[in-house]
């Protein structure tokens, strides 16, 4: 609950398209309740301390009281309605040192695809899952998995096939944009350079 002197301090105007709020106004140690629906009794969500930044999706009058839609910044998971009494608008750039980046790049990619592959002899050239990610020295290190179980690596440096996890030979080829893989007498696999670029 609030102290009615908090109460008294909270109310501060802001427009009900503020993009991003701050709960102000509540006495030390309380917290305020972020509900499921506009409404003092609907069920809590989540609680919010003074000072937490909040991302608004929207204001409305219920029986003459203002209440927020909003999102804690900071663990979006919180989400709900407070009254706005306690919201006070910030600036957006205020925010933006705390808000997580949209979409930061993977700083390790992982490409997963499905390459020709075959593993015995004889055998037609079948479909593997293979994921290709950084491996040594700038290199990538491409994992195909065998259908029937187990799986092969090929370690890539420089765009070309460079060692694998097998202890028969290596040897491929090149046509197009795809590497002709073959591994010991019986396995062949066909990885395109688009699996080693990410593109």
């Amino acid at each position: 609950m609030l102290s009615g002197a908090a109460a008294q301090t909270a109310t501060q105007p802001h427009g009900n398209d503020a993009p991003f709020f701050e709960v102000i106004g509540l006495a030390d140690n309380d917290q305020l309740n972020v509900r499921a629906a506009a409404s003092p009794v609907a069920m809590v969500i989540g609680r919010l301390p003074n000072g937490a930044q909040l991302r608004n999706h929207g204001c409305q009058m219920v029986k003459q009281n203002e209440w927020c839609k909003v999102e804690d910044v900071s663990n979006p998971s919180i989400s709900g309605w407070t009254p706005g009494r306690y919201l006070m608008e910030v600036a957006a750039d205020a925010i933006a040192a705390v808000e997580p980046p949209a979409s930061a790049p993977d700083p390790n990619p992982f490409v997963e695809l499905a390459i020709p592959c075959a593993r015995y002899l004889g055998q037609p050239m079948g479909q593997c899952q293979a994921s290709a990610e950084p491996g040594e020295a700038g290199g990538v290190s491409v994992t195909v998995a065998w259908p029937d179980g187990g799986q092969r690596i090929i370690d890539f440096r420089d765009g070309k096939p460079d060692k694998t996890d097998s202890p028969d030979d290596l040897r491929f080829t090149r046509e197009g944009d795809l590497n002709m893989i073959r591994v010991g007498k019986t396995e062949r696999f066909e990885v395109p350079d688009a699996m080693l670029t990410g593109e």
